[in-house]
């Protein structure tokens, strides 16, 4: 597959034209539909909405100069030549396409969303789109109130976010708890009263009406002030292209098998456009695991393929909320499965183990920021879990193990909940730099907000690491490049 053309320059193929690249040097990669600013990184944009962070910073990196992005519309498939056809009259031949076309977010029907022209109204934004987000920003006064409508993963985040930066928030959710996909009851109430402890109002099991001047009304209760709404109701794949090609497509999105195949073999699709049997939920972490996985199935590489791993992270200091694994093994009565439980209302921490044997099969984590890295990590490898359970979610095993005193821990990698221990004990391990500390950690892999933080430790633990009269400096280079 020298040829590889892939539609949509989006995370998802933004990631898979640099992985590809750098497996297979050969490859000709073409990127169509590449726009001439982004694409951008998701995970940043609640900092856009919070603290004004400027496009270019949320910005992905720039490709290779021999993978070339065309801007161009994509028009058509034509599966029996391989050509992909563009809206410039351009023919795009291939060995592997790839479509990466994303989804879009959905708008709900609701009266007062559009204007008679049929666009947004000026107070409706989408944490989806970086624009949107810092349009947000712009417009947030001491007095603004926004309104998030829905109560998933990004609306859970966006308010959160939102309030910590001091801001009056109302989240409204029409089902009786948040996260619903995610969350048991116990573990949503718990999120719920982290919320609310941070100046979120949250107004569950209500149905919006009309937003109007200053309100968002609701059926059979009292409106809900709103300068700003934002939408958290969910997105809608963008399929259009694949039904037109004759494509496998459900409601979910593209039809993948396990190696992210459409029905047409030669064709792909990942992230938000595609609809794989094991993803119940898509989320970044999926996608970019998708990308990775995709592009040593195209370059090729040895035992290559996509191995699906369920990984639900709520981002943001002071939300600390993990799932991993399949829900379905949470309940009480599960066939084989052992649950250990742990609830600390008064605190805000709360885990639910499914326990397979020694090994995890699925977790529920919220507030407990090392027992979230920690069994990440067990959860990913299949390593057994401890005997001291308690000890586990409570970050005890570990010092126990390494003899270090029972301190408060800092997490500094929220995406992926990597603490400062861990990547201290990573770093006497032998991971003496960044780079190496994101091999071993994965921290700095996520939104790339903790890479200063990462460095600064490391660059600590490197200076406490010299003879006591040495007088060499540990990062010489980057403390020249910060001057």
């Amino acid at each position: 597959m020298n040829r590889v053309v892939i539609i949509g320059h989006g995370p998802a193929g933004h990631r898979l034209a640099e992985r590809l690249r750098a497996r297979d040097g050969s490859a000709r990669i073409t990127v169509l539909g590449a726009r001439e600013a982004g694409p951008y990184n998701p995970a940043l944009f609640t900092r856009a909405m919070t603290a004004g962070l400027p496009l270019e910073w949320m910005a992905l990196p720039g490709h290779d100069e021999d993978v070339r992005l065309r801007p161009a519309r994509v028009t058509s498939i034509d599966r029996e030549n391989r050509l992909v056809r563009t809206a410039d009259g351009a023919h795009h031949p291939y060995d592997g396409l790839v479509l990466a076309t994303g989804g879009s977010g959905h708008v709900p029907d609701l009266a007062g969303l559009r204007r008679a022209d049929g666009a947004l109204d000026e107070r409706v934004r989408s944490p989806r789109s970086p624009h949107d987000c810092l349009g947000l920003r712009a417009a947030l006064g001491p007095d603004t109130a926004v309104t998030v409508l829905g109560g998933g993963l990004l609306g859970v985040e966006s308010a959160h976010a939102l309030a910590a930066a001091g801001h009056q928030v109302t989240l409204v959710h029409r089902g009786t708890r948040l996260m619903p996909r995610e969350l048991d009851s116990a573990a949503a109430e718990i999120v719920a009263a982290r919320l609310r402890a941070n100046g979120v109002t949250v107004r569950l099991g209500e149905i919006p009406v009309e937003l109007s001047s200053g309100k968002l009304s609701l059926r059979g209760t009292e409106p809900v002030r709103t300068d700003a709404l934002l939408l958290c109701t969910g997105t809608r794949p963008n399929t259009e292209l694949a039904a037109a090609a004759g494509l496998d497509v459900a409601a979910g999105g593209i039809v993948v098998d396990e190696s992210l195949r459409t029905s047409d073999p030669r064709v792909y699709a990942l992230g938000d456009c595609a609809r794989h049997p094991a993803v119940r939920r898509g989320t970044l972490d999926t996608t970019w695991n998708q990308a990775d996985a995709l592009a040593g199935i195209l370059a090729p590489a040895p035992d290559s393929g996509y191995h699906h791993v369920e990984v639900t992270r709520a981002r943001g200091s002071g939300l600390e909320v993990t799932c991993l694994g399949p829900p379905e093994l949470l309940p009480d009565g599960t066939p084989g499965i052992e649950h250990v439980t742990f609830n600390d209302r008064g605190r805000h921490r709360y885990a639910r183990l499914a326990l397979h044997g020694e090994r995890l099969a699925a977790a529920t984590l919220v507030g407990l920021e090392e027992a979230c890295a920690e069994l990440t990590r067990l959860h990913e490898t299949g390593a057994p879990v401890p005997s001291n359970r308690l000890g586990l979610l409570l970050g005890l095993e570990r010092r126990a193990e390494t003899g270090g005193p029972p301190v408060t821990d800092k997490v500094l990698c929220h995406c992926n909940n990597v603490s400062e221990s861990t990547l201290t004990a990573a770093f006497h391990a032998g991971a003496g730099d960044v780079p190496a500390l994101a091999a071993a950690t994965r921290a700095t892999t996520g939104c790339g907000s903790c890479t200063d933080s990462v460095r600064r430790l490391c660059e600590s633990l490197s200076a406490a690491a010299l003879p006591e009269n040495s007088h060499e400096r540990a990062f010489p280079a980057e403390e020249e490049d910060a001057a």
